[in-house]
C-alpha cells in the first residue's frame, strides 16, 4: 500500500468515527414530530410551517487519481409554508439552499450560496377535485421520478437522468413558471395534469431585432391511473412503508419548439402484513432537435441529442425494526453513434432506518458509476460513490 492511499484510508476511517457517535445520539434521543405549527386566522383561513434538512457525509471517487473527495454538507435545507384561504384557494411556498457547504475535488466550498425560491404557487379548485387551477412556480407534470417528494424517496436521492432537459429549458429542479390544470376523475383514481410554461426564452433572431423571448411556450402533460388507493396532492410519495396500497401507471410528454420528451412509469407499494414491498420503474426519452444547439466552427451540434434512460428501484420494509433495504439501477443511452461515449450505467444499494418515520431517517448508501468510456487520463473507468444521509423533517 502506498503512503498516499494509506493517508486516504486513515482519513476515511476518522470521518466514519466522527459520524458514528452523531447517529447514535440521534437514535437514542429521537422524538416523533407529530405536532405541527398551525396558525389559524379563522375557520377556513390557516397557515402551516415546515422544515426539511438532509445532511450528507459523502465520499466520491475521482477516476484520474482513484482517490476520494470527502465532504459534509446539507443536501437540502428547505423552509415550507402552506395555507388555505377558504375552502377552494390554497398556496404553497418553499425555499431551498441546496448542497450548502458542499465541496469539490479542488477543495473549495461555500457556506453562503443563499436561499432560492423552489416553489411559489396558488391553487384554485374551480370545480372541486375534478378541475384545479395552479398558477406560479411549481413542478411541471413530468415523470413520477421527477414528481416524488424529496423527503420520501425510497433511495438516497432523486433519479439521475429524470430531468436532462432542465438546464436547456431554463428550469429550476424540474420547476417552471406557468399555468396548469389538473384533476381527479373515476373515483379519484384517474389523475391528469396539463400545463403551459415559459420554458426556454430565446434571444433576438436574427441578431439585431428589437425583442427576444418571442418563441413558443413549453407544453407538458401527465396522465396517471391508480388501480388501488388513489394518490392526490402536489408531490407523489416515494414509499408509504405499508400504510397504503398503491399500484400506479403513468405517462407524460414535454415539448417546446423542436424539442420533445416523454416517457412512462409504473409504481407499486404493497403492504405485506407489517412489512411492505416498494418498486418503481421509469422510462425517459429526450430529443432536443434544433431547439437546443451550439455552433462549433461552422457545425451545429445538438446540446440534447436523442437519448433515452431507464430508472428502476425496489425495496422491502421490515416493519418490526423500521428498516428498509433498497436496490437501484440507472442507464443512460445515446441513439447516435457519435455520442455513445456518454453512455453510462449506475448500480446502487443501501437502507433506510426510520428512527422516527420520515421525521428522522438515516440512509447509508453505495453507488457504482460505470461509464462506457474511461475519462481521459484516468487510472480507472468505474468509480465509487458512498455516503450517509441524515434527514430531519418537521411538517
Amino acid at each position: 500500500m502506498t503512503f498516499s492511499r494509506r493517508v486516504r484510508r486513515d482519513r476515511s476511517a476518522r470521518s466514519f468515527r466522527f459520524l458514528a457517535p452523531i447517529l447514535v445520539v440521534f437514535a437514542i434521543h429521537h422524538r416523533s414530530a407529530d405536532a405541527q405549527v398551525l396558525i389559524k386566522a379563522g375557520d377556513d383561513v390557516n397557515f402551516r410551517l415546515g422544515l426539511l434538512l438532509q445532511g450528507w457525509a459523502d465520499w466520491t471517487q475521482d477516476a484520474v487519481s482513484e482517490g476520494y473527495s470527502q465532504s459534509f454538507f446539507l443536501r437540502r435545507a428547505r423552509f415550507l409554508i402552506t395555507g388555505n384561504f377558504g375552502s377552494d384557494v390554497s398556496f404553497f411556498f418553499m425555499t431551498d439552499n441546496p448542497r450548502l457547504g458542499g465541496s469539490v475535488a479542488v477543495g473549495t466550498r461555500s457556506l453562503s450560496s443563499g436561499l432560492l425560491v423552489q416553489d411559489a404557487f396558488v391553487e384554485w379548485r374551480l370545480a372541486g377535485d375534478p378541475l384545479i387551477l395552479d398558477v406560479g412556480l411549481f413542478y411541471l407534470p413530468l415523470s413520477r421520478a421527477a414528481l416524488t417528494g424529496s423527503s420520501s424517496n425510497l433511495s438516497f436521492d432523486g433519479a439521475t437522468y429524470c430531468l436532462l432537459q432542465n438546464s436547456f429549458t431554463q428550469s429550476s429542479a424540474g420547476r417552471d413558471v406557468g399555468v396548469s390544470l389538473k384533476g381527479y376523475l373515476a373515483a379519484d383514481r384517474l389523475e391528469y395534469r396539463v400545463g403551459v410554461f415559459s420554458g426556454q426564452r430565446q434571444g433576438p433572431a436574427p441578431a439585431g431585432e428589437p425583442a427576444g423571448s418571442r418563441n413558443s411556450p413549453r407544453f407538458t402533460g401527465r396522465l396517471q391511473y391508480d388501480v388501488f388507493d388513489p394518490e392526490k396532492g402536489y408531490f407523489y410519495t416515494g414509499t408509504n412503508r405499508g400504510q397504503r396500497r398503491i399500484l400506479a401507471l403513468g405517462a407524460w410528454g414535454d415539448a417546446q419548439g423542436d424539442f420533445v420528451a416523454g416517457g412512462a412509469d409504473v409504481f407499486a407499494d404493497i403492504p405485506v402484513g407489517r412489512d411492505a414491498v416498494t418498486a418503481e420503474a421509469d422510462y425517459f426519452y429526450y430529443d432536443g432537435g434544433r431547439q437546443f444547439t451550439q455552433v462549433i466552427g461552422s457545425v451545429e451540434v445538438p446540446l440534447l441529442p436523442k437519448e433515452d434512460a431507464v430508472y428502476a428501484q425496489a425495496g422491502y420494509y421490515f416493519g418490526g425494526v423500521a428498516l428498509q433495504p433498497f436496490l437501484r439501477y440507472e442507464r443512460l443511452h445515446f441513439r447516435e453513434e457519435r455520442f455513445r461515449g456518454g453512455d453510462q450505467r449506475r448500480y446502487s444499494g443501501g437502507a433506510n432506518w426510520y428512527v422516527a418515520g420520515q421525521n428522522l431517517k438515516v440512509t447509508p448508501f453505495y453507488e457504482r458509476i460505470v461509464p462506457s468510456v474511461a475519462p481521459a487520463g484516468s487510472r480507472t473507468r468505474d468509480t465509487n460513490h458512498f455516503g450517509v444521509q441524515l434527514q430531519f423533517l418537521y411538517y
